[in-house]
This record gives structure tokens, C-alpha cells and sequence, in this order.
């Protein structure tokens, strides 16, 4: 009897787990968790992050050929907003720090954090098992919207949906024509027509 009583205890703990793991969904505040950061050489708090602006997270690898393409993109989309946002790339690559610190060397970009999850703790947090996966969050660390995949053109959709989280009030006046109209007007030179990778890592 004692065994059996353990037993539906740990079955009840573990279902509990996994409510509050699975539970997490668009317009929630985001779970915290702690990676190592590239640029700064230190471990950095996801919630200190995305609690000081306007955070767009991008979970990507290096063996993701359009990852590249969404990532160049926002090199020149977030140097447009500085100051009012800033962009967190979270690297899944399994091979180890060694090759994402490779290729970031080779393709120097400049955006604000380069995180390594190497244990893919990040995907299995926020439901994202493609490549690359694009979240935003808004200043409170409650995400506003997502994007999986990346393709030529997705540089509109991407200033539309950041100007709505960075300036609501600004969103509600402007009409979708003025919004794509401006948008437009700073779209970046064409990239290979690209899509997501099916998984990560």
C-alpha cells in the first residue's frame, strides 16, 4: 500500500510539471532562464533582458542556411530602432560553443545578445521546434507575436509587427496601407528566397 501511494505521488508531481511547463502560451510572461552570452562573455538572465524594451528573440542555429538571411535582415532592422529595441539570437546548436563562436566571427553581425543552448531548453520552453523562430516581446516580457520561418519580404511584416509592440499608440492612428507604405521604404537589398529548417540543432 505504502509503495502504491509513492507511486501516484510521483504520477501527480509529474503531471503537475507538465501543466506548468506546457502552459506557457502567446500573451503570457515569458519563462526566465539563464544562457551563455557570446558578446559579453557572461551568463545572462532572459527576464533581465526583455524587461528593459522591446525584445525580439530569434531561436536559430548555424547549420540553418535562411536563419542567416532573418538574421542579416535584422542587423539593419534593429540599427533602425536602436534604443527602442533590441534583438536576442538564442543558438540550439548541439556541435558545441566553439563552431556558433566560428560562425558569428565569420558573419559579425551586430545585434545585442548571442545566446548558446546547446540542451534546446529554449524551443522545448516556448514550443518552437523550427528554425528560425522569431518572438516578441513587449516591455512587460509578455510576447505579442511569432513568426517561424524566414522568406524575402518578411522585412515589412517584421518592422510592421515591432512598430505595434514599440509604439501602440502611434499603431492605433496609422492605417495598414501607411504602415506597409513605410515599411517598404527601407527594405534592404533582395536575399535568396529562403524557408525554415524543420528542426533544431
Amino acid at each position: 500500500m505504502r509503495k502504491l501511494r509513492l507511486i501516484n505521488l510521483m504520477i501527480l508531481i509529474l503531471f503537475l510539471l507538465s501543466i506548468s511547463v506546457g502552459s506557457y502560451a502567446q500573451d503570457e510572461e515569458a519563462p526566465d532562464f539563464s544562457l551563455f552570452d557570446y558578446k559579453s562573455r557572461q551568463i545572462q538572465s532572459f527576464k533581465d533582458i526583455i524587461t528593459t524594451r522591446v525584445n525580439i528573440m530569434i531561436i536559430t542555429s548555424t547549420t540553418c542556411v535562411s536563419c542567416i538571411s532573418e538574421l542579416r535582415a535584422m542587423d539593419w532592422i534593429r540599427a533602425k530602432y536602436r534604443g527602442d529595441m533590441s534583438v536576442t539570437t538564442v543558438f540550439t546548436d548541439r556541435g558545441g560553443e566553439d563552431r556558433v563562436f566560428r560562425y558569428l566571427d565569420y558573419y559579425a553581425f551586430d545585434l545585442d545578445r548571442f545566446l548558446m543552448d546547446p540542451g534546446g531548453t529554449v524551443p522545448a520552453r516556448f514550443k518552437a521546434p523550427t528554425v528560425p523562430t522569431m518572438i516578441m516581446f513587449d516591455r512587460k516580457g509578455v510576447e505579442q507575436y511569432r513568426k517561424e520561418g524566414y522568406k524575402n519580404g518578411d522585412e515589412s511584416l517584421i518592422i510592421s509587427k515591432a512598430e505595434e509592440i514599440m509604439y501602440p499608440r502611434r499603431a492605433v492612428r496609422r492605417t495598414p496601407s501607411e504602415t506597409a507604405a513605410s515599411s517598404s521604404t527601407a527594405t534592404p537589398s533582395a536575399a535568396p528566397k529562403t524557408t525554415g529548417c524543420a528542426s533544431t540543432g
